[in-house]
């Protein structure tokens, strides 16, 4: 997290940044995902705008020694520096920055054949259930808990 991407901007909002993916098409996937405040934690330890998970920010490097707290429905990280959970929650574009990464990674991997998906499901879809559930929830589809579903729902028709 130390190099923040410069990302393109239209007037709809950011372009995208996936190959092939218009930037509506792109705003119609992110804006569901936005579901707290930028300095919010959720139940789960899900951090900022976007709720993003310890464990995928342990996956992208951004964070280390990811544990369960609370009976094991809380994650928490140790943020690696110069990065803490402070300056993260206060930092929507660094939020920003860390979605667009995470989202390119499974989109690459939905692509390349590293990670599939039902093929009733929509790639979009599919990265909104990996997003809030990762590769075990996409593993467990149509099983989903019932905030996974309602995102993937939200972002199954963006593209």
């Amino acid at each position: 997290m130390t190099t923040m991407p410069a990302h393109r901007f239209h007037a709809s909002g950011p372009a995208s940044p996936l190959e092939g993916v218009s930037a509506d098409a792109w705003q119609r996937l992110i804006a569901p995902l936005a579901v707290q405040t930028a300095g919010a934690i959720s139940e789960s330890g899900g951090l900022g705008t976007y709720g993003i998970l310890p464990r995928r920010l342990v996956e992208l490097g951004y964070a280390t020694n990811l544990r369960r707290l609370d009976g094991g429905k809380r994650q928490v990280c140790d943020f690696v520096l110069p990065w803490t959970q402070s300056r993260f929650l206060a930092d929507p574009i660094a939020q920003y920055a860390v979605l667009v990464k995470s989202m390119r990674a499974y989109y690459d991997a939905l692509r390349g054949g590293d990670l599939s998906k039902a093929n009733e499901m929509t790639i979009a879809g599919a990265l909104a259930v990996l997003h809030v559930g990762g590769r075990g929830a996409l593993k467990s589809w149509p099983t989903l808990f019932s905030n996974t579903r309602a995102l993937h729902d939200a972002a199954q028709g963006a593209f």
